[in-house]
């Protein structure tokens, strides 16, 4: 008992003062706590020893000071400091008396504590069973700093397999790597482009009649399908009237020349039909004005939207500010 607890008392001070020890006893390479300690019935300034890396030869500081102060019910403060501390050595190791300096408002003092002792012992090897782990390794949870790296790297190679993936799949269908962005033509440049496409060809002479049709017909529910709404493409010649009947951006005239246009059309295509040349060049220049007479419709129509907005904001805006000069002078 006297090895372990160290305890002094200083009757002028009234104060009581020491160095414990956990147990006095322990295995090579456990752990226990050295902890100093100060009683006394008003707050006294302490200081205590200032250990670093070792208490004693062989007795090595893990971690601390801890320092704490708790003020007991019989009205008395006690504080502590505590060290955690271990040795990797068999014997018996005694912590020499050591200074804690206590300043009270009438004296200023250096108390020494007794001196603590303990004894440290190993496991005894089995000849049999070898050497081994006296204490396992201890399981730390992983932080996210640990397992950043692998999660980066996993990252990087799923990137290059589904790159690789990519590469093969490109190669295998014969594409390039990356496809050219495709331009948006507008509907109506598209088919004034292909009107002019055939005009050069002069695809209207004789012996070319049903290709001239079909890529003029084409040409024109193209058109219909982007620049109106009207899905023409899917639908047949007489479908296709009947929506532009239901069409106010097309006029009565218009939708009679192109009524005239793709039934001389499907007679051609499906009847074998043999229009006169100056009936193909007619049909042409009906396809070019509708065209053309529709877009400027629809061009003219936007504008008309556009300065209509126009107009409905300068109001709304010279309203406010006629509210705003209202709500000023009043």
């Amino acid at each position: 008992m006297f090895l372990l607890l160290g305890v002094g008392v200083a009757h002028a001070q009234n104060l009581e003062y020491g160095v414990e020890l956990d147990t006095n006893y322990m295995l090579i390479g456990d752990q226990q706590h050295l902890t100093f300690k100060v009683r006394s019935d008003a707050e006294t300034r302490v200081l205590f020893p200032q250990l670093k890396d070792t208490v004693t030869r062989g007795v090595e500081i893990i971690s601390g000071p801890v320092r704490d102060s708790v003020w007991e019910d019989d009205g008395k403060w006690v504080l502590t400091e505590e060290y955690v501390i271990t040795a990797f050595d068999t014997g018996v190791y005694v912590i020499p008396s050591m200074p804690i300096m206590v300043r009270g408002k009438e004296y200023d003092n250096v108390l020494r504590t007794e001196q603590v002792g303990f004894a440290v012992n190993t496991f005894e090897v089995d000849p049999q069973k070898g050497n081994y782990d006296i204490v396992l390794p201890y399981a730390a949870p992983w932080t996210f700093a640990e397992i950043l790296p692998y999660l980066l790297w996993t990252l990087l190679g799923l990137a290059v397999i589904a790159g690789a993936w990519f590469l093969w799949q490109r190669r295998k269908k014969h594409q390039p790597l990356f496809m050219p962005k495709k331009e948006v033509i507008p509907p109506y440049v598209k088919a004034i482009r292909s009107l002019d496409a055939i005009k050069e060809e002069k695809l209207w002479q004789p012996g070319n009649e049903k290709e001239y049709y079909t890529r003029l017909t084409d040409t024109v529910r193209s058109y219909l399908d982007g620049e109106l709404g009207i899905s023409a493409m899917e639908q047949t010649s007489t479908e296709i009237l009947h929506e532009l009947k239901q069409c106010d951006k097309v006029e009565a005239v218009e939708r009679e020349k192109i009524e005239e246009m793709l039934t001389t059309a499907d007679y051609v295509k499906f009847a074998k039909f043999t229009p006169l040349q100056d009936e193909n060049a007619r049909h042409l220049d009906t396809a070019y004005a509708f065209v053309q007479t529709t877009h400027e419709r629809l061009q003219a129509e936007e504008q008309r939207r556009a300065e209509e907005e126009r107009k409905r904001l300068e109001e709304e805006k010279k309203a406010d500010e006629e509210a705003d000069e209202k709500n000023n002078v009043q």
